[in-house]
């Protein structure tokens, strides 16, 4: 499996922030990469729900955020 890299070419490893666009919800999210699908896309948790998304269209990693 080859990872997808984000809008700016950056390569994402488990822990990092990402933002994206989650289907469904007109905005931007943001959440923490805890894995990898099949396909190479990040898996992302975010809420209070622990729910886990994949992002379908384009994502932006943000590194060093607490």
């Amino acid at each position: 499996m080859k990872k997808q890299l984000d809008l700016f070419r950056r390569e994402p490893e488990i822990g990092d922030t990402i933002v994206f666009n989650p289907p469904g919800y007109k905005g931007l999210s943001w959440g923490r990469c805890v894995g990898f699908s099949k396909a190479g896309l990040p898996k992302i948790t975010y809420g209070n729900e622990g729910g886990e998304q994949t992002p379908k269209t384009g994502f932006v990693i943000i590194k060093n955020l607490n």
